[in-house]
């Protein structure tokens, strides 16, 4: 996995309490287990544990001493995470010119990780603070633009920037992007999967999904014209796609995703598991 920077600049006591910033930092917490699950490190500054969390002044280093399962967790993954090598700025281990004049949001951002993930061409992992949630930091150097550095909160958005770079698969991107939604990928047969989709099939597949999760309702669904849901009914048993799966006796049901495409799965409850894409419509000619 490609260097990972820990954006210090995100917290600047901007959480009334400790339990405040444990529970914002619950996103974080899965986007460091995501990282933590593909062996990758986080490179963070030498004075990271000095920010300051709170409007009272409590900081990283005060995290010692508060228990309970959010604290232990979150200092678990710091600790998993972010401990080889230790810190970017010790050691002659900066990349970026000290007699450079670095600029991001207006502010001047030399040794910090912002410039540091700028130079390295690397993203930043974020704690929540609205100039730095999920989106993009245009960085510049000595007046111009160095580059524009992804800043992840929330691990969706971290995980579309690792597919966007080949660092995770599609279908890893899709579990964790439409986690607890109406959409479940966790099923997804990657042979039947979207790996072979060219970037415009893709861009048609991702528009339906969240088209689908975006329904108040079921009956919306059922109702869209754009999403075409249906039962999957092939004429012929040997003509039956899951036939020969686990899934032969389930009721399969299927959605459009632009044309020709389809989404194959079967409903529980309130979830559609996604089992298959279909690309040419083939299989659907037969039901």
């Amino acid at each position: 996995m490609d260097k990972i920077y820990l954006n210090e600049l995100s917290l600047a006591g901007q959480f009334k309490d400790m339990e405040g910033f444990l529970d914002a930092s619950i996103p974080l917490m899965k986007c460091l287990k995501l990282i933590q699950k593909h062996q990758g490190k986080i490179y963070k500054q030498s004075t990271f544990y000095k920010r300051t969390i709170t409007r009272s002044g409590k900081t990283l280093n005060d995290l010692r001493g508060v228990y309970g399962d959010k604290a232990r967790k979150l200092k678990s993954l710091l600790l998993g995470t972010t401990d080889s090598p230790p810190f970017w700025d010790i050691d002659e281990n900066q990349t970026q010119d000290q007699a450079a004049d670095y600029i991001c949001n207006g502010k001047k951002v030399g040794e910090t990780s912002i410039a540091e993930a700028a130079e390295n061409q690397a993203m930043l992992l974020s704690f929540p603070h609205l100039e730095y949630e999920d989106r993009n930091l245009e960085v510049l150097k000595n007046g111009k633009l160095l580059a524009s550095v992804a800043s992840a909160v929330n691990p969706a958005y971290l995980a579309e920037e690792l597919w966007k770079t080949r660092q995770i698969i599609i279908k890893e991107f899709l579990c964790v992007k439409y986690e607890g939604t109406r959409l479940n990928f966790t099923k997804l047969d990657e042979e039947y999967g979207l790996e072979q989709f060219e970037a415009v099939e893709l861009k048609e597949c991702l528009e339906a999904f969240q088209r689908f999760v975006s329904h108040d309702n079921w009956n919306d669904i059922l109702t869209d014209r754009s999403l075409c849901y249906k039962k999957y009914s092939p004429s012929q048993k040997e003509k039956d796609w899951f036939n020969r799966t686990e899934y032969r006796d389930y009721a399969i049901d299927k959605f459009r995703c632009g044309n020709p495409k389809r989404c194959f799965g079967y409903r529980e409850n309130d979830v559609f598991y996604v089992l298959r894409m279909e690309r040419d419509h083939s299989i659907s000619d037969n039901g």
